[in-house]
């Protein structure tokens, strides 16, 4: 059965306006993260209705924050990285809804990230490039590296050091607020550390957007 009219009603509560195509691509992703979650944990969410608001609304709260700077176009580097993307969270919705920039999902786990090849093939997405690796161990680069409850916000910076470009953004998603350090990391500096709230998701929500300042 179609869930086009939740995951609209989802989107029209969260002021995200988006082309009938790319909602039917979300629709989809949802219908496949359903379906390996039958045989694979992909997800502790198991119900699509929940998987609305606490993945597809929740990656795509990122939107208001995203800021891109083109680089100089090479193999190794992208518009976005986001580093531990599991299910492709929240890259895979990020890619839909920005079909003009690129993409580069880092995840060790082979499981995840075979689903993640599985989802760019059915839903024709050309612009992510999927990676099983330790972050540890890429070598590339972005404008705006971004993470979904991938480790501690310090430890996270530190790794994320090398994949952002000077004077790129690094886009932290919480939960509590008090999660975030009162002291960053060099070369990084907070910017801003907004409330999101979504419909449907009683736990805290912050964003936390943050400059490298490379002096």
């Amino acid at each position: 059965m179609a869930l086009h009219v939740p995951l609209k009603k989802a989107l029209l509560q969260a002021a995200i306006e988006l082309p009938a195509e790319q909602v039917q691509k979300l629709d989809g992703f949802l219908q496949l993260i359903a379906k390996w979650n039958r045989a694979y944990n992909l997800t502790a969410v198991r119900e699509i209705d929940q998987m609305i608001p606490r993945h597809i609304i929740d990656s795509l709260s990122l939107l208001a924050y995203l800021r891109i700077d083109k680089l100089c176009a090479t193999d190794d580097n992208f518009d976005v990285i986001d580093i531990g993307s599991g299910a492709g969270l929240p890259v895979i919705p990020l890619a839909i809804v920005h079909p003009q920039l690129t993409f580069l999902s880092i995840e060790s786990n082979g499981k995840k990230t075979r689903f993640q090849q599985q989802a760019k093939v059915e839903l024709g997405l050309k612009n992510i490039t999927v990676m099983q690796e330790r972050v540890e161990t890429v070598q590339a680069q972005a404008s705006c590296v971004v993470s979904r409850a991938f480790t501690a916000p310090n430890k996270f910076l530190q790794i994320a050091e090398g994949l952002c470009k000077p004077g790129g953004q690094v886009l932290i998603m919480l939960g509590k607020a008090d999660k975030l350090p009162d002291s960053l990391p060099k070369p990084f500096k907070l910017e801003s550390l907004e409330k999101v709230r979504i419909a449907g998701v009683e736990s805290e929500r912050h964003i936390a957007v943050v400059r490298a300042v490379h002096f």
